[in-house]
């Protein structure tokens, strides 16, 4: 019997510390969810995946490629691998779930951005970036449930990265918000594909 930590290990942690319904479980919450987030980004069913072809290309309109590993029947607790681009960084968008990252191979270039406007100006917003990291196999990133979700990322070093994301709720249910910060608007629409 393998000892190796998996799937089935990180939902039942997972299930002990997110709140019922997907919720935030705040900073400390995130940082446990990162720290088993990590330990499974190490694991060989993981690092397997990771050479393997993907479910589903082309989210955002780039070749994104991955697919999900896990959701409960509610739509919580969701799982997925993906790979990201170096070619092209994503669109800025949210997915109205706190989130936590966990890079499993490659290298990320990630930015948060926050929402500077109220939110009441239909098709405005005012985003501005908080914080750029370069981030390393083994790093782990979280955001807060929206408003505190807008970010974009993209593949550093001339190669793609692979990422473990979990998400509180599943991001697909709702329209995501996609900002630029240019012409200062902010539009919805489904996951680009």
């Amino acid at each position: 019997m393998s000892t190796d930590y998996g799937i089935a290990d990180f939902i039942a942690e997972a299930r002990a510390i997110v709140p019922a319904g997907g919720g935030d479980p705040g900073p400390a919450g995130r940082a446990a969810l990162g720290e088993a987030l990590r330990r499974l980004a190490r694991s060989a069913e993981i690092l397997a995946r990771t050479g393997q072809p993907t479910a589903r290309g082309g989210t955002h309109g780039i070749d994104i490629r991955g697919g999900e590993l896990h959701k409960e029947p509610d739509g919580t607790l969701t799982l997925m691998l993906a790979r990201f681009p170096h070619e092209a960084e994503t669109p800025i968008h949210n997915h109205h779930s706190f989130g936590v990252v966990a890079i499993v191979a490659g290298r990320d270039r990630y930015l948060a951005w926050e929402r500077k406007d109220d939110g009441t100006r239909l098709g405005y917003a005012e985003v501005e970036l908080a914080f750029e990291r370069l981030l390393d196999p083994g790093d782990v990133v979280d955001f807060a449930d929206s408003p505190g979700d807008i970010h974009s990322q993209q593949g550093a070093d001339g190669a793609p990265v692979w990422e473990l994301v979990f998400f509180g709720r599943d991001p697909n249910v709702k329209p995501r918000l996609y900002f630029d910060p240019v012409a200062k608007t902010v539009t919805a629409a489904q996951a680009r594909r």
